[in-house]
């Protein structure tokens, strides 16, 4: 296993798997800004292993792994020999798409004896003009907000499934304005972070904190959100697929789901 450097090592090895012109399979799309700051932490490695190109983030307790390869029996081959080579660690794969694409990747991985973590459900809606009444209690955060931010998601949040961002992350996503706190008798009650670009408005973590339920901080926290995000052509975020609770309130504000998949597969 090597040690990333840069990110155009990883273009450069994911183009070898191409030039085998066998094919391309993927959970993999590069992010630079994402991508370079696991580089910088030191926390990305690459190993090649026949046609399959393994990426790995490297966390104290588990890997995140994505894969560039050829044909689904290459990978199944490759897989098998990666899996033996790295039978003591726990590993956590994502496959997403559409359920007819995703289901032959799903079906391989338990083949190897995956277990299926959680799966995601993508929830859309085309974006609504709403009123909106400013609401005091919430605000951007700032730098001071973030440790307060991090150490909640830590706490609250699944560290295999959810893929919580770094510190250096939160504090990019504060700078942009893209952090809402709801401050309640001088706490946090709840956080809401969202990535913002002209034409989607996309919801990444939304938090209430368990002291302040029964309060509508999640709700005013949402159309706040809604408001930052009114110029936009659509709003989207996924949902764990037996949060019923959650997809019939998500349903209420005029989102549906899509046909768009998040497999969560977990070896160990």
């Amino acid at each position: 296993m090597e040690r990333v450097q840069t990110i155009e090592q990883i273009q450069q090895l994911s183009a070898e798997i191409r030039s085998l012109r066998r094919g391309f399979i993927t959970n993999f799309f590069l992010d630079p800004v994402k991508h370079g700051l696991w580089i910088a932490k030191g926390d990305c490695h690459t190993e090649r292993t026949g046609s399959t190109l393994f990426i790995i983030k490297q966390s104290p307790t588990f890997w995140n792994v994505f894969y560039c390869s050829t044909t689904l029996d290459d990978f199944s081959h490759d897989l098998s020999d990666f899996m033996a080579e790295h039978a003591d660690v726990t590993m956590m794969f994502d496959i997403v798409g559409r359920d007819v694409q995703c289901q032959p990747m799903v079906e391989l991985f338990r083949s190897k004896g995956c277990k299926e973590a959680t799966s995601l459900v993508r929830m859309t809606r085309m974006t609504t003009l709403m009123e909106y009444t400013p609401d005091s209690s919430i605000r951007q955060a700032t730098e001071k907000d973030i440790p307060e931010v991090s150490q909640l998601l830590h706490t609250y949040f699944d560290e295999q499934t959810e893929q919580i961002p770094y510190d250096e992350e939160l504090l990019d996503y504060a700078h942009q304005g893209h952090v809402l706190v709801c401050e309640e008798e001088s706490k946090m009650a709840g956080f809401l972070i969202y990535e913002l670009n002209a034409t989607t408005l996309y919801l990444r973590y939304w938090f209430t904190h368990p002291d302040y339920r029964d309060r509508k901080v999640g709700s005013r926290l949402l159309r706040r959100f809604f408001e930052e995000g009114k110029d936009t052509k659509r709003q989207l975020f996924w949902v764990i697929r037996t949060n019923e609770n959650a997809i019939v309130r998500y349903r209420h504000y005029g989102f549906a789901e899509e046909n768009m998949y998040d497999y969560v597969m977990q070896f160990n």
